[in-house]
């Protein structure tokens, strides 16, 4: 009996042993297996901008540059052959539109519309597209696409910045799924401006992620630099935008995240500050935010560590993904419990649509939380939080927009209608 049990058990040993081998090799050839990619911006700052792109052989890439599509007369050459590619364009103007190529000799490279600009210290008006767990391909994925499309008019230069809220290749961001469910479906979008990409739990499934994206770990586009590509910030004219990391990065409260997180707000001088990870601090929609094992804990996390910094520095807007719905919250305040802990003290201010704080910031200010999952995707729902009392559920996306004084976050459903609407203006003190 007991040669018997020996035997069973080191059977159990040998398939566990067999399991984690195959499993390290899927997960290491989903991150790392080779894809062709068509060029797509990867890092945007004041004075330079990277190009990155992937090529079946390997070769010496080119990149041409001007001020006009017709005047393409600088050109950057590799020292090296490869068959990926990463080209900064250095020394450019600030807030200046450029038009580019890519010279290929083994990718058909589309070159059509191909255009960025730099990051502005100034500007009066600017437009955010952000949308959330996009990463499944399909009619969704492409009629939330189009209504952005026809919202500005048919004309991406109406958009300033593009914001992803994670999940964006499902169903576990190997190389081959960020071509099909991000590069492939949003190329004209790749083409004209960086994916400030966050992570989602399916992203970090496998280690490409932070191989597909470069961010901008120094402070080269603005903030304190973080010396980690998982959290940095960006500043672009009126916004101080935050991106965190809420799958992967310790959460705890004297974690490198959250100590970064505390100096960078603290030195930030821009009025407004949005700050965006994916698992949601707040939700009762396909997670549930009052589970502290829903996510392995990441929801409770997210809320009890970095809500109390928030407010100290008085964030305006929260945005996550995750859930694959649309919740949205008033202008609240020091909730870091479960629901039943919600109460009006936790409301700053007590309406539907129109809020103002002062243009200094000070502390419990209020801030918005939006979760906003649902661009390719959507879940079954209870949408009994509290905290969160617009909330539906429909696809979408959210349209933000920027003066110095006003904020105000759209969300526009699939059939093309601002389903969800608030504007934030901050005023002098008198």
């Amino acid at each position: 009996m007991k040669k018997f049990i020996k035997r069973v058990l080191l059977g159990l040993v040998v398939l566990v042993a067999i399991y984690g081998v195959g499993r390290f090799i899927d997960v290491a050839y989903g991150s790392w297996q080779f894809v062709d990619r068509q060029p797509y911006l990867a890092t945007q700052t004041q004075n330079s901008m990277r190009i990155k792109w992937q090529t079946p052989e390997p070769e010496i890439g080119k990149v041409a540059y001007g001020l006009t599509p017709d005047t393409l007369t600088n050109v950057l050459i590799e020292p090296t052959g490869s068959k990926k590619h990463s080209i900064t364009i250095p020394r450019l103007k600030e807030c200046t539109q450029y038009y580019y190529k890519v010279i290929s000799s083994s990718l058909n490279i589309d070159n059509n519309g191909r255009n960025f600009r730099t990051l502005c210290e100034k500007k009066e008006k600017q437009r955010l597209w952000v949308i959330g767990d996009s990463g499944q391909v399909g009619a969704n994925q492409r009629e939330v696409y189009a209504q952005l499309y026809k919202y500005i008019k048919n004309d991406y230069k109406e958009l300033d910045m593009w914001l992803l809220l994670g999940d964006n290749a499902y169903s576990s961001g190997t190389q081959k799924q960020f071509n099909k469910t991000l590069f492939k479906p949003f190329l004209e979008l790749v083409k004209r401006y960086t994916p400030w990409a966050v992570a989602g739990n399916h992203d970090t499934r496998r280690w490409a992620f932070y191989d597909v994206f470069d961010f901008p770990a120094n402070g080269e586009a603005g903030g304190v630099p973080s010396g980690h590509e998982e959290f940095y910030s960006v500043e672009e004219a009126n916004l101080h935008l935050v991106v965190l990391d809420s799958e992967t990065i310790s959460r705890s409260s004297d974690g490198d995240m959250a100590n970064w997180l505390r100096k960078d707000l603290a030195r930030n001088t821009k009025p407004w500050v949005i700050v965006a990870f994916h698992t949601p601090p707040y939700s009762d929609g396909g997670h549930k935010s009052d589970n502290c094992w829903d996510s392995r804990g990441r929801l409770c996390d997210m809320r009890e560590t970095f809500v109390p910094i928030f407010d100290e520095f008085g964030v305006d807007l929260v945005l996550s993904g995750h859930s694959h719905g649309y919740e949205r919250s008033k202008l609240i305040k020091n909730h870091i419990g479960k629901s039943d802990t919600f109460s009006k003290n936790n409301i700053v201010q007590d309406r539907k649509t129109d809020y103002t704080k002062s243009l200094k910031e000070k502390k419990n200010s209020g801030t918005i939380y939006q979760v906003c999952g649902s661009s390719a995707k959507l879940d079954g729902a209870t949408y009994n939080h509290p905290a969160l009392p617009y909330s539906l559920k429909e696809m979408g996306s959210l349209i933000i927009e920027l003066t110095p004084t006003t904020l105000t976050s759209k969300f526009l459903n699939i059939d093309g209608k601002i389903a969800d609407e608030f504007t934030i203006t901050k005023k002098e003190e008198k």
